[in-house]
């Protein structure tokens, strides 16, 4: 079976970047050593990918099929826990509403009782995945958390912000917010309009958590050839990659619309911290996504 006929079998599966997304915090659970812990990743999961999750043959196959974007799964794995990270401590300092933009198959308000029992969770994504996440929720047998909030909104028709305004948020309350797996397949104009969007309605000091594609002469050359087999995978997926950054344009772009940097990293720049922490890695860190987390700053004009 060639890498095509796979990318085949898996767009005509259930699957989406949503599920693979599961799929790859799911299948990681079987490893010694993991760099992120998710007890629900396997139920989220769509019915393709539950089948190879419980046929190892399979599992092996398509493993040995697209094994060239295997370390992609560092960055699923790696601005998962960097995300969660950036919450507690954003917690710690007061934070009260965690907003997850394209929440996918995200299960944080169900592993992390410690966190989602103190603040408001807002899971924003399209009404179609949001309908499928509901269903399996409830063909899991899982209790929805009191401060679980679904919010059902095409980001493509209506703005962040006005979706949010139906729903229990409040702009005015400490946040903090997530753009995961999204920056790449959107224009740098609709990311500006996005990020604006917040920076100009959301009180200062919000803080937003991204990660992105690091532009080419970003990353180690080595790492190029896998960069590039990622970006026609996702292609032949129909979802293309459409825009990468230097980490100096992504602050800039940032910072012009109103944000305070306070950090931009490449990938890799966490593993000698990561090691600290769980020891050995189970996959090589690819050097073209970037992490960052931007925080509203307090000159930005706001809407009378």
């Amino acid at each position: 079976m060639r890498l095509q006929a796979v990318t085949g079998l898996l767009r005509r599966s259930e699957s989406s970047t949503a599920d693979t997304a599961a799929a790859i915090r799911a299948l990681h659970q079987r490893r010694r050593v993991r760099v992120f812990d998710d007890e629900y990743a396997r139920v989220l999961c769509g019915g393709f990918w539950r089948l190879v999750l419980a046929v190892r043959p399979l599992e092996w196959i398509l493993g040995r099929l697209t094994r060239p974007t295997a370390p992609v799964a560092m960055c699923v794995l790696m601005r998962a826990r960097y995300a969660e990270q950036a919450l507690e401590r954003a917690v710690a300092d007061g934070v009260e509403q965690y907003v997850i933009i394209g929440a996918g198959m995200d299960s944080f308000a169900f592993r992390r009782g410690d966190l989602s029992g103190r603040i408001d969770v807002f899971e924003v994504d399209h009404p179609a995945t949001q309908a499928k996440k509901r269903e399996r929720i409830r063909r899991a047998g899982l209790e929805v958390p009191p401060r679980l909030h679904f919010v059902a909104a095409d980001l493509e028709q209506v703005a962040l912000l006005d979706a949010l305004s139906g729903s229990r948020f409040d702009a005015s309350r400490p946040t903090l917010m997530t753009l995961l797996g999204v920056t790449y397949y959107l224009t740098p104009d609709s990311l500006a309009e996005t990020a604006g969007s917040i920076a100009r309605r959301m009180a200062p000091g919000t803080l937003l958590v991204i990660d992105y594609l690091l532009d080419a002469p970003s990353g180690r050359p080595e790492h190029r050839p896998m960069r590039d087999e990622l970006k026609a995978f996702v292609a032949r997926m129909g979802e293309p990659m459409i825009s990468d950054y230097s980490r100096a344009a992504m602050d800039s772009l940032m910072e012009s619309l109103g944000f305070e940097t306070v950090e931009n990293l490449a990938l890799p720049e966490l593993e000698s911290h990561l090691r600290e922490e769980i020891g050995e890695l189970p996959l090589e860190i690819p050097s073209f996504f970037g992490l960052a987390v931007f925080r509203v700053a307090a000159s930005v004009p706001r809407p009378a």
